[in-house]
């Protein structure tokens, strides 16, 4: 009698435990962690913005999702090294932000998902071949500029007949940019006079180097010309020459005459969505290339004491809804 006592009791506890058991396995099918890692190619607010703006849509949604985020200080090696990092984890999704880290994700990634985030050209970049659909693992988002819009409207502002064009010389992306600046340069009759540069410290320089042979300064979202973007500032301010820029956060702490930009913070809730649809079982080569849209999605910022300071007139036109002003070194509404 007692050992069937003894029996009972040993069968009861392993169908307990197999139920227990069983109910643990259903509660980690409905909250399987996703891996995500995030790779920044540098701290500029931009893309910082975008950054935010993606964590944000991901904690937004129901998914349970551990986040690895990591910034490359706009180092190569280190890039690379944070491609490595995640392909080692095996991420279930990376993204990366600006067209070095969306490279090297996707060169050291080839059997999980990668998703880019505001790269001007991806197809230059090789990132992908259409921008109808993704490529093998890869797709994002591009903030492909719309540069002859912009030029007109800058040269409505200030007729300038030679501009300053500072950039990159290894990043794709901005070689794509100066070769567009400069074919619609040529349609408006306007000289351009690029010069390169390879690391922040080398914009004064090349700003030196410039300033006294143009009428003006452009700034297109070159990652490594921003990082720098103060020593331009003071070099076009020193001798009376504008700076119009496609980078709005650049332009905030003023300087800059007249920038129009892109919303970077939607730029990243809008890659968060793709994101999204990759963890839910979408394949990258299912998803086309999605772009920013200007001027929906965009920003302006007029500095009207750099105006004053040059003796331009503002169009009263361009002051929109979504324009800031920047009077007695305040930005405004």
């Amino acid at each position: 009698m007692k050992n069937k006592i003894l029996l009972l009791i040993f069968i009861l506890i392993f169908v307990l435990a197999a139920g227990c058991n069983k109910q643990a396995a259903d509660n980690d099918d409905n909250n399987i962690s996703f891996k995500v890692g995030i790779a920044v190619i540098n701290n500029h607010p931009a893309l910082l913005e975008i950054e935010k703006g993606i964590i944000d849509e991901l904690k937004a949604q129901n998914i349970n999702i551990i986040i690895d985020s990591q910034n490359a200080n706009n180092d190569t090696n280190i890039i690379n090294a944070i491609a490595s990092k995640f392909a080692a984890d095996k991420k279930d999704l990376s993204i990366g932000i600006a067209t070095p880290a969306a490279v090297a994700l996707a060169n050291s990634i080839t059997d999980r998902p990668v998703l880019f985030a505001t790269v001007n050209d991806p197809i230059g970049a090789g990132l992908v071949d259409s921008l109808d659909k993704g490529k093998n693992n890869v797709t994002g988002l591009s903030d492909a500029l719309p540069i002859k819009e912009h030029l007109k409207i800058y040269h409505s502002i200030y007729p300038f007949k030679k501009l300053g064009f500072i950039y990159n010389g290894a990043e794709k992306n901005s070689i794509t940019m100066l070769k567009i600046t400069q074919k619609v340069c040529d349609e408006m009759g306007i000289e351009l006079l690029p010069i390169t540069i390879y690391n922040p410290a080398e914009v004064n320089m090349a700003a030196q180097s410039l300033v006294s042979r143009v009428d003006a300064f452009y700034v297109v979202t070159d990652n490594t010309l921003v990082a720098g973007i103060t020593a331009l500032i003071t070099a076009a301010a020193n001798n009376k020459k504008p700076v119009f820029s496609e980078d709005y956060t650049s332009a905030v702490n003023g300087g800059i005459l007249y920038a129009i930009g892109f919303d970077y913070y939607k730029a990243g809730r809008k890659t968060g969505k793709m994101a999204v649809e990759i963890l839910k079982g979408k394949k990258p080569d299912e998803i086309p290339v999605t772009f920013m849209e200007y001027p929906e999605e965009s920003l302006m910022i007029l500095d009207m004491d750099r105006a004053k300071a040059l003796n331009i007139d503002i169009p009263q036109e361009l002051i929109t809804k979504n324009t800031k002003i920047i009077e007695n070194n305040e930005i405004k509404q």
